[in-house]
């Protein structure tokens, strides 16, 4: 979601782990607590709970304050002149088809990624609300042909297709999650913010020339907000800002060998209603203030289990972490399992910082970009990566320039070109609607480092099936 989505839909409408902790309260507490390794010459437990504990970690104010960019976490200058993919549809948040393990797969020798598409005639800022999920195909993994929609036109739920994740499946068959945006049949209303998370299955199909799919055409709600652990349109309604329901990313979990799905919710409950107590604002600075209307901001990062074998029955699960009072929007969290560490993902923007984490002058606390922390299980006291979350931000001159950062097992991070300046007027921008040039990351622990900038829309797969 981009800045003018923000615009257009603000009109609309617990223990916490610090930066450096010992075992959390309720830990010690929780019988389905699984003791983890001390690291850190003791200074730090780390502990791992069932998945279906109800612990979870917290994104703090004090996190987000330490914020700073520098050459190892900032991305390079995006050129106004960058190629663009194709002159059919804008394209935005992309996904590459993986297995159940996280890992992008090439079918058959091409590779496959998905993407929310609109028709590039249209402006650049109203695409959300024509938004379908197209497909492309690449046996380079850069050069990539158009394939169209995904799903068979009327299908799906929603009024639009919001972003998800696509996996195929141990026998083959390709299941596409996504997020039904709107009411059905609600036509383009940018006013209408109901979102559902849905799901349909399908096959894939190639030949020399090309991919194609069939099917998608019998199509799930498999997850709405409950009002409990994660917030309704209604009960979003009572503040100023719009809430979360979308982008499952569904995978295997290394661990239990189940299941599961992450999506961007925020924390169940009347908007107002929340209150900012020690655990969301963690050590601060002497002096900080919290501002009363941090309270509205809620995010989290929410997770489900899948019940049945044709992946329609799933469980709400409490969520892994919350950024109340720090972030309002944690959008599109995904994970990379590494070195049994797993590294959990988030996408978010300058202004989704809660109030008062804005030095006097400056634009936010945190720039659009990618945020990470790591754990050792999948639910566990997520620390945040160097410190305040922030891996990749864009540069502060250009502070639109990309956004949707998707980071493979590989640590290469794809996104897309959002707006790029071309000179000092707001209207001298370039709108991008294509992938941006992936970059590389290093992990070192909870430290991560900006190490190679490679071509425009390289999407490797990693593992080749059949």
């Amino acid at each position: 979601m981009n800045r003018t989505l923000r615009g257009v839909l603000a009109l609309a409408f617990s223990a916490a782990t610090l930066a450096v902790l010992t075992t959390p309260s309720t830990a010690v507490a929780d019988p389905d607590r699984i003791p983890g390794p001390s690291i850190g010459g003791g200074q730090r437990i780390d502990a791992v709970f069932s998945p279906r504990s109800t612990y979870h970690a917290n994104w703090t104010r004090a996190d987000a304050l330490k914020i700073e960019q520098d050459a190892t976490n900032t991305a390079p200058l995006i050129p106004s002149d960058f190629p663009v993919m194709t002159d059919q549809v804008w394209i935005w948040d992309t996904w590459p088809l993986t297995d159940l393990n996280m890992q992008p797969v090439a079918y058959e020798g091409w590779n496959i990624i998905f993407s929310l598409t609109a028709p590039r005639d249209i402006f650049f800022g109203d695409r959300h609300w024509q938004a379908k999920i197209g497909f492309f195909y690449s046996q380079d993994a850069q050069n990539w042909t158009y394939g169209g929609d995904l799903f068979p036109a009327g299908s799906s739920f929603g009024s639009r297709e919001w972003a998800g994740s696509t996996v195929i499946a141990d026998d083959g068959t390709i299941h596409a999650f996504y997020t039904a945006s709107g009411h059905d049949d609600g036509g383009i209303d940018p006013t209408d913010a109901l979102q559902r998370l849905a799901h349909a299955q399908g096959q894939i199909h190639t030949d020399a020339d090309g991919v194609w799919f069939t099917g998608f055409e019998d199509h799930q709600i498999i997850a709405e907000a409950d009002g409990t652990l994660y917030q309704t349109l209604e009960q979003s309604q009572a503040g100023p800002i719009i809430y979360a329901f979308r982008d499952p990313f569904v995978f295997r979990d290394p661990t239990d060998h189940r299941i599961y799905a992450l999506f961007e919710g925020n924390n169940g409950g009347v908007a107002g209603t929340h209150t900012c107590d020690r655990s969301e604002i963690g050590r601060v600075p002497p002096g900080h203030v919290t501002p009363a209307d941090a309270r509205y901001y809620t995010g989290n990062i929410g997770l489900m289990e899948l019940k049945s074998a044709d992946f329609t029955q799933w469980k709400l699960l409490p969520p892994l972490l919350s950024a109340e009072c720090t972030n309002q929007q944690t959008e599109r969290p995904h994970l990379v399992v590494q070195d049994g560490q797993y590294y959990l993902w988030t996408i978010s923007h300058m202004f989704t910082f809660a109030p008062g984490l804005t030095d006097p002058g400056e634009i936010a606390a945190g720039p659009d970009g990618v945020y990470g922390f790591v754990g050792p299980g999948l639910r566990s006291n997520y620390r945040p990566m160097n410190g305040s979350a922030l891996v990749l931000g864009n540069p502060p001159e250009q502070p639109l320039q990309q956004y949707s950062h998707y980071v493979m097992p590989n640590l290469l991070v794809e996104s897309f070109i959002d707006t790029v300046p071309t000179g000092p007027g707001p209207s001298d921008v370039v709108y991008g609607g294509t992938l941006a040039p992936t970059l590389e990351l290093e992990l070192n622990g909870a430290t991560s480092r900006l190490v190679g900038e490679l071509p425009y829309a390289y999407i490797p797969a990693e593992v080749a099936v059949p």
